[in-house]
């Protein structure tokens, strides 16, 4: 496999070390990168960065980090970055703004249109009554708790720019077996399981009901009870709490050795400890002197699409 980096059209090879972080749960994905010699590589914090796998691209963002070094008769540069919605991550909105009738994919092409990123879906989106943004909330902030309040979530695409998804509908063909595993763990978690989940709504208005719904796996006595502060009714709000902790409770966390598997993809797994359909949520690909290597979080494959 062959990484190298363009920036201001020109490649660089010559990359010891590199990582990097893809998540469903995040829009500004990460990476990190060690250049053999960094003295030559011509970047500023303005340059947009894309990496390549194989001459094609795989990454692309801009530079948080920049740190270059002499050891021995090397002049190590040291890269550490995020992806092109990272300015939605860090900057704030300016004014309250009021969208009728529209769309979430129509809200978030008007509210990053100053930024040099674009946004798709292929879903079928309903319009929204209304949303409101906030003054001083980032974009990620708004962009987040209007798809929170319909049920998709912002990824970040390998060209930086932002895809509004649920997880897959359907599994893809890849099955993946003992041999294509380094390391496999099987893991179930308890702690954020409870007995019956309650959302209250803050409001002197006395016909709304709070929202109740309980989790018959989880036999003894463990509520969860919190005021709703997001635009879903109390009911809705439980069963979405209540459907995310029963689907985050079981994961599964792998190795493989290649970095040709992508978040939001459905996978079978057939192996000795496990046989089952599940959804890749996070990958932190990595390249070094001892080996090219995926660490893979797998989780239950209705997760995202509740």
């Amino acid at each position: 496999m062959d990484i190298k980096l363009k920036i201001k059209n020109k490649l660089y090879k010559g990359i010891e070390d590199i990582s990097i972080d893809k998540s469903m749960q995040s829009i500004a994905n990460s990476f990190s990168m060690n250049i053999f010699k960094g003295d030559t590589v011509d970047i500023s914090n303005n340059d947009l960065i894309q990496i390549l796998k194989d001459d094609e691209v795989f990454f692309t963002g801009y530079m948080d980090n920049y740190n270059l070094s002499i050891a021995d008769t090397k002049k190590p540069l040291l890269i550490a970055g995020r992806s092109k919605a990272m300015d939605l991550v860090d900057c704030n909105i300016f004014e309250n703004k009021q969208y009728n009738n529209r769309t979430p994919l129509q809200i978030v092409k008007d509210l990053i249109s100053p930024f040099d990123i674009t946004v798709s879906s292929s879903l079928s989106l309903d319009p929204l009554t209304t949303f409101n943004t906030k003054i001083g909330e980032t974009y990620f902030t708004a962009i987040n708790r209007l798809c929170k309040q319909t049920n998709i979530l912002p990824i970040s695409t390998k060209n930086g720019n932002i895809e509004l998804v649920k997880n897959q509908k359907t599994t893809s063909s890849i099955i993946l077996t003992d041999t294509d595993f380094v390391d496999l763990k099987y893991i179930q978690s308890y702690p954020n399981r409870y007995s019956s989940y309650t959302y209250k709504k803050e409001t002197a208005a006395e016909n709304v009901e709070d929202g109740v719904v309980e989790d018959t796996d989880i036999e003894r006595f463990r509520p969860f009870v919190a005021a709703n502060d997001e635009d879903k009714t109390n009911t809705d709000l439980a069963n979405w709490k209540k459907n995310n902790d029963i689907a985050n409770s079981i994961s599964l966390t792998g190795v493989v050795t290649n970095w040709d598997l992508e978040i939001n993809t459905i996978v079978k797994i057939e192996t000795s400890l496990v046989q089952n359909s599940f959804l890749i949520k996070d990958i932190n690909y990595s390249k070094s002197n001892s080996g090219t290597v995926s660490n893979i979080t797998f989780v239950n494959k209705d997760l995202f699409d509740v």
